[in-house]
């Protein structure tokens, strides 16, 4: 994918943006490395599906995994799956997603709301029921993350979004995305 003649191939985006919608419609094409990170992350029993792990954000009822590196390499394996199936990963701004990419030399975008979109991304949280405790956490460091987000200097491109856009859109209308190619 390209935006202002940067090419990039994998994306960080920030929650409120539709990774998630993505995903679900097109999972030939792109993979949600938040999720594969939870799996890892966290004891998630197999029936467990995407849209029952997804009403957990904000607070996860499985047993945490130790943090060591097995589970790290774990993460970073499946991720060298996809990338080798010719997937698009997409994540959300964790240090895990940062460090891959970087370990890997995946220039990635970093797509996040624009300062004004606060009121929006609440609505969008709470529209799609995430539970208060992530609701009020966005709300309560959007700002700061706002500033860090811009400062970011790991990201080959950043797309700040604004209302009536999301990631589809985005890729298709911004990001000029192939939907036959895959590019």
């Amino acid at each position: 994918m390209q935006y202002q003649n940067k090419t990039f191939e994998a994306i960080i985006a920030t929650p409120g943006c539709g990774k998630s919608y993505l995903c679900d419609k097109y999972p030939t094409r792109f993979v949600d490395v938040d999720e594969e990170r939870l799996r890892c992350k966290y004891v998630v029993p197999d029936h467990i599906t995407r849209e029952e792990l997804e009403k957990t954000k904000g607070n996860r009822p499985y047993p945490k995994r130790q943090h060591t590196t097995s589970y790290v390499e774990a993460l970073y394996q499946k991720l060298d799956q996809y990338v080798a199936q010719g997937k698009t990963l997409i994540a959300a701004p964790h240090g895990e997603a940062f460090s891959y990419f970087e370990s890997r030399h995946i220039p990635f975008c970093f797509v996040y709301p624009k300062q004004s979109m606060k009121e929006e991304i609440i609505r969008r949280l709470t529209n799609r029921h995430n539970p208060k405790e992530m609701i009020e956490n966005n709300a309560n460091t959007f700002d700061q993350f706002y500033v860090e987000n811009t400062q970011d200097k790991k990201a080959v491109v950043h797309y700040e979004f604004d209302k009536n856009e999301y990631l589809e859109d985005i890729i298709t209308n911004q990001f000029h995305y192939d939907w036959n190619t895959k590019k």
